[in-house]
């Protein structure tokens, strides 16, 4: 994906959450529909987020990767089963790379001499609280997440190559010593983009009028076999 495509594709949770919030702003008015306040409206969520990011594909080490950045959402009045219902949008860049086992491992990856990984991710959610101090939290959305894996290389290694005869491509029994392998430091670098469905579940504490503090689970992070486990701390502004 090119790097116009993964900008333009950041800018579409974003820009659904705005129309969203000023749809329900225009129908947030005394007696209509069944899901915006009767009589004031809706609340901007603003909130940080950090999350360990699990990978449970073999070859992966016991060092997680980890994101960290912003909840943007949209809170509406209304109560819905007495709860309240919400539009949030997630971008949750990577801090920290896990890692990836060698063959020297006892669960080795495909790559010799390991390497390292990350999942940058970008989500939009419909999310539903349940009512209470304490609360439940679960939502389903979109999530694009762009995983990559770093492969690291052996030395170069030394070897005896026959020399040839020139003339007539035949051995001439002599050798020479050649470096065989890629240049020293060079990586090889893997990276799937990808764009599903996915879902997340938590719980939560109100602190107070303005403020949520929550422990969430989040399912099928562009891949099946990625999940992460994070802590939200969001704002509501009045």
């Amino acid at each position: 994906m090119t790097t116009k495509k993964t900008f333009a594709q950041l800018l579409v949770f974003p820009a659904m959450l705005v129309s969203f919030s000023a749809i329900a702003t225009q129908f947030d008015q005394p007696g209509d529909g069944p899901f915006f306040g009767e009589e004031a409206n809706g609340q901007w969520l603003v909130g940080v987020k950090y999350v360990d990011m699990n990978n449970s594909d073999d070859g992966i080490g016991e060092e997680e990767a980890r994101n960290a950045g912003i909840i943007l959402g949209y809170e509406f009045a209304r109560p819905v089963w007495k709860g309240k219902a919400a539009f949030e949008f997630q971008y949750l860049p990577s801090i920290e790379w896990g890692d990836v086992n060698g063959a020297d491992s006892s669960n080795p990856s495909i790559y010799p001499y390991g390497g390292r990984w990350e999942n940058p991710l970008y989500s939009g959610y419909v999310a539903y609280r349940t009512p209470g101090k304490l609360y439940a939290k679960a939502k389903v959305g979109i999530v694009a997440s762009r995983f990559k894996i770093e492969t690291v290389h052996g030395p170069q290694q030394e070897v005896e190559v026959p020399v040839l005869d020139p003339g007539t491509g035949e051995p001439t029994g002599e050798t020479v010593t050649e470096l065989v392998g890629p240049a020293p430091g060079s990586e090889r670098i893997i990276q799937e983009n990808k764009t599903q469905v996915g879902y997340g579940l938590g719980l939560g504490v109100h602190i107070g009028k303005h403020f949520d503090l929550e422990l969430e689970y989040e399912g099928n992070q562009g891949k099946s076999q990625l999940y992460n486990f994070g802590i939200n701390a969001i704002v509501k502004l009045p």
